[in-house]
C-alpha cells in the first residue's frame, strides 16, 4: 500500500505541474474563481494519497475576509485546511526554497516572512493587510513553528498588529477566527494523539514516507467562535486567541476520552 501511495503522489505532482500549474497561474492573475477550486481539489487529492482523513468540528467563523489563527503541528496542516477552504497562508521564507512544495506555495500566493527579522514584520503585515482588503482569507500559525502537537506554544503577537493597522485606515475589520488542529490514529482510543510533525533534524522524504506507510491519520480541525478584533492591542488579541485555541483542544480531547469510557449497550438477547 505505501508503494501505491508513493506512486500516486508522484503521478499527482507530475499532473499538477503539467496541467494545473499553467491554469492556476493564469487563474490567479485574472482572479478567476477557478483558482479556489484548483487549490481545494488538489489538496483533497494530496490528503487522500498521504492517508490523512480530515474531520471538522464547528464551522469557520464569520465571512470573508478572515484572519484565521491556528496552532501548528505539521506541514500537513496546510493541505488539510486548504482541502476545505480556499486560504492564503503565511509561511517562513525557507518554505519558498523547498523543492516542489516551495514552488506550489508560491503559486498559491503564500506570503513569506523571514523568521527572526523583526524589521521585516511591518512589510509582511502590510502584505497581509492588502490580501485581506482583496477579500482573501489568511491563515497564520501564531506559534511561529511546528511542534509535536502535545500542547500549544505561546502565540506570537507580531502579526496581530496588522489588525490595528487596518482599523487606522478605516478598512473593515476582518473576522478573527481561531482554529485548533490535532491528529489521531484512525483506530486509536478517542483520547489519543498522533505525532505527524516534521521538525528538528528530520529530512522531508523519510518523513513523507513514514506518513504514507502509516496511512491512517485523522486530522481534526476544531473551529472556535470569533474573537473581537477590537477588544485589545496585539498582545491582548494574541493571548485571547491562544486561550480560545487551548480551550478548543482541551474540550475536544476531554469529549473523546469521555466517549471512550461509555460502556457499550448490552444486547438484551445476550446471556
Amino acid at each position: 500500500m505505501p508503494y501505491l501511495r508513493a506512486l500516486a503522489f508522484v503521478l499527482a505532482m507530475t499532473g499538477a505541474f503539467v496541467v494545473f500549474v499553467p491554469i492556476q497561474w493564469l487563474a490567479r492573475r485574472r482572479r478567476w474563481e477557478l483558482r479556489h477550486n484548483i487549490q481545494t481539489g488538489f489538496c483533497r487529492v494530496m490528503c487522500a494519497i498521504i492517508g490523512i482523513d480530515v474531520r471538522e468540528r464547528g464551522r469557520l467563523a464569520g465571512t470573508s475576509p478572515r484572519f484565521v489563527v491556528a496552532n501548528h503541528v505539521s506541514w500537513t496542516d496546510i493541505i488539510a485546511l486548504a482541502s476545505r477552504y480556499p486560504l492564503v497562508f503565511l509561511a517562513k521564507s525557507e518554505v519558498s526554497s523547498w523543492p516542489v512544495l516551495g514552488f506550489l506555495a508560491r503559486l498559491q500566493g503564500t506570503v513569506f516572512v523571514e523568521r527572526g527579522n523583526r524589521r521585516a514584520i511591518p512589510i509582511v503585515n502590510a502584505a497581509l493587510a492588502e490580501r485581506l482588503r482583496q477579500g482573501d482569507d489568511i491563515v497564520v500559525f501564531a506559534e511561529g513553528t511546528s511542534s509535536d502537537g502535545a500542547g500549544v506554544l505561546k502565540f506570537n503577537a507580531s502579526h496581530f498588529a496588522m489588525l490595528s493597522d487596518l482599523a487606522a485606515t478605516n478598512a473593515a475589520a476582518p473576522t478573527l477566527a481561531p482554529a485548533a488542529i490535532l491528529y489521531t490514529e484512525r483506530k486509536s482510543a478517542p483520547g489519543g494523539r498522533l505525532d505527524v510533525g516534521w521538525y528538528g533534524d528530520m529530512t522531508f522524504l523519510p518523513h513523507l514516507w513514514s506518513l504514507m506507510k502509516r496511512g491512517g491519520a485523522k486530522c481534526h480541525i476544531l473551529w472556535g467562535e470569533a474573537v473581537d478584533p477590537g477588544s485589545g492591542d496585539r498582545k491582548a488579541l494574541a493571548a485571547a486567541t491562544e486561550a480560545r485555541v487551548r480551550e478548543l483542544l482541551a474540550t475536544d480531547v476531554a469529549g473523546r476520552e469521555s466517549e471512550s469510557n461509555i460502556a457499550p449497550a448490552r444486547d438484551p438477547a445476550a446471556r
